[in-house]
């Protein structure tokens, strides 16, 4: 694949994140990196920053309430349509944490938006460029920095342009506080 190809919307993903980055505190920020495969079996791969609300609710015996600014860069391998695409996106994601000894156990759910380099992906035709971003994910904090997720993320123009076949991307997702 030539460099031009990917070099706009990565520059675009980059600068977001860079820009996010300087915005935020230095302490709430954290890399995640995402190796997955869409339903139709096309490889992705996702690197995003997250960045934390620095907020709690409903705090209880059993967890609390939280949630992160999530701003992404993924890479869709070509299915039928004959070249990878790219995506960049930015949603809020709201997390549970339950409290435990050791590895604490979370889930996550967000709505986002998301724009696409063309209108067919892997072997989707999207009818447009701009979609929703839905994701749900079940993850573990490590320890203090580091943590794993299963995560699966729908993208879906919510039928304002036909076609609208969506594409869903599930990956493992390892994640570093710095």
């Amino acid at each position: 694949m030539p460099v031009s190809t990917i070099k706009t919307p990565l520059s675009l993903a980059l600068g977001l994140c860079l820009t996010a980055t300087a915005a935020s505190d230095a302490d709430a920020t954290e890399l995640m990196l995402a190796p997955g495969v869409t339903s139709g079996g096309e490889t992705t791969a996702n690197v995003s920053l997250a960045f934390d609300w620095n907020k709690r609710w409903f705090e209880s015996e059993t967890g609390h309430l939280s949630g992160y600014w999530n701003v992404a860069y993924t890479w869709w391998e070509a299915g039928r349509f004959g070249s990878d695409e790219h995506s960049i996106s930015v949603s809020p994601v709201l997390v549970y944490r339950f409290n435990a000894e050791g590895w604490e156990p979370f889930v996550e759910l967000g709505v986002g938006a998301a724009y696409f380099s063309d209108d067919r992906v892997g072997d989707q035709r999207l009818g447009s460029r701009a979609h929703f971003e839905d994701r749900f994910a079940v993850g573990v904090q490590m320890n203090e920095r580091d943590a794993l997720r299963l995560r699966i993320i729908h993208y879906s123009n919510a039928s304002l342009k036909e076609p609208n076949e969506g594409i869903n991307s599930w990956s493992l997702v390892y994640s570093r506080r710095f």
